[in-house]
């Protein structure tokens, strides 16, 4: 039954998409604005977040917010995201504080120290950069798709 809501849930999102009186770059980059902000570990506000950047980078709120939302669909991936976010963090950054799955949790994260978190959020940019490329090619291949359907259906009429 929920598995039938989020899909019905996802169809609508991208039915808004769209539908967005936007270029298929200004709807691809504010999508993957919010894709970036859910790597980010700042649960539970990458909402927030992408706002504020899409706002703040004159880019598509609407399509931020609705990247940010589809992150809903890695949600109980968090843990072993933030576990990789963190070990490659640690990479890079000196870090006092082990961090194992199963203390995984944001409250747990910040308990630990700021040495922890700055990994984190180090090894979240390294992950969030491959996959908002390939978000935006891809959102953007569909947008341009949309928007010559738009066209067509425009010069039918």
């Amino acid at each position: 039954m929920a598995r039938i809501a989020l899909k019905r849930r996802l169809r609508e999102v991208w039915h808004k998409l769209s539908h967005l009186n936007a270029t298929p770059a200004q709807i691809a980059t504010g999508f993957s604005i919010g894709i970036f902000s859910s790597f980010l570990p700042l649960n539970p506000s990458p909402l927030i977040v992408a706002t504020l950047a899409a706002w703040l980078l004159k880019r598509n709120v609407i399509a931020a917010v609705a990247g940010a939302v589809t992150s809903i669909l890695y949600i109980p991936l968090l843990p072993l995201i933030w576990l990789a976010e963190y070990r490659l963090g640690k990479l890079i950054l000196p870090v006092r504080h082990p961090l194992t799955l199963d203390r995984a949790r944001l409250w747990d994260v910040l308990q630990k120290g700021w040495d922890v978190y700055a990994a984190m959020f180090v090894g979240s940019i390294i992950i969030a950069a491959p996959v908002t490329l390939l978000t935006y090619l891809i959102v953007k291949r569909l947008a341009e798709r949309w928007a010559r359907q738009k066209n067509e259906s425009q010069h039918s009429d």
